[in-house]
């Protein structure tokens, strides 16, 4: 987490007014936003468009990582990242817990754990997207402390490993589990705010007069807003918990 790559000048922007900097991960919060909208509709453009969502959205987890462990005073080299390089990361994180996913669902459904196990496929979705139900807000807590553990392997200079990964967890479970609940407590918390929210949208397709552009354009800010949100909640939260599992540790 704390090894940064040979490099000094970040691919990133560099953004210096503070509070912008929680807009860098928006752009590709919103290809993954679209891409979800496309994929919904159907057809035969329903598988690129979830894994290009799943891209973006990773993309966006990466910037936001960053940023979070440079503010809890970490170094990273993830700002050093190229576009093919993210890339090609995404190709090595994204598969494996795609993995993962798969198999908690067919232990869902197979065990009767919870009414849809079908939930447990929008693990990683739900790192930044409205989960439906309780269960399913922890599971893609979970899911975003194993992408997190995963994508700072990049600052070892090794391809990210999802058995690392756990067993990493599991070196910091007494800092990562607290925080891997808090993530969910807030993100149960958000679900009726988010829903308040997205009745007053319906309400705004059925009942108002505006041109279909501007429904279209509020629609897509209440659904980035709200992916913003989560993402810096859960980055944030989970980066300050395993920094602190890393002061904790007694010196050697």
């Amino acid at each position: 987490m704390i090894a940064p790559t040979a490099a000094t000048r970040a691919t990133f922007p560099n953004v210096s007014f503070g509070p912008f900097r929680l807009l860098e991960a928006v752009p590709w919060l919103l290809v993954a936003a679209t891409m979800r909208v496309i994929a919904f509709a159907g057809g035969l453009v329903a598988l690129p468009a979830i894994m290009l969502a799943n891209i973006a959205l990773l993309l966006a987890f990466v910037i936001v990582t960053w940023r979070m462990v440079l503010a809890t005073d970490g170094r990273s080299g993830l700002g050093l990242l190229g576009l093919s390089q993210q890339i090609g990361m995404a190709r090595a994180v994204l598969p494996p817990i795609f993995g993962v996913l798969v198999a908690a669902t067919v232990v869902s459904a197979l065990t009767g754990l919870i009414g849809s196990p079908g939930e447990f496929m929008l693990g990683f979705d739900g790192i930044a997207f409205d989960q439906a139900s309780h269960p399913g807000r922890v599971w893609s807590a979970l899911v975003a402390a194993l992408v997190l553990l995963m994508v700072l392997q990049v600052d070892e200079a090794s391809k990210p490993s999802l058995l690392m990964a756990i067993r990493r967890f599991w070196e910091h479970a007494r800092w990562l589990i607290p925080g891997v609940l808090l993530v969910a407590v807030l993100s149960v918390l958000l679900h009726p705010i988010q829903g308040y929210v997205r009745g007053l949208i319906v309400q705004m397709w059925q009942h108002s007069q505006l041109p279909i552009l501007v429904k279209s354009l509020l629609s897509m800010v209440f659904i980035f807003s709200f992916a913003t949100v989560r993402l810096w909640l859960t980055v944030g939260i989970l980066v300050f918990a395993l920094r602190q599992s890393y002061r904790a540790r007694p010196e050697s």
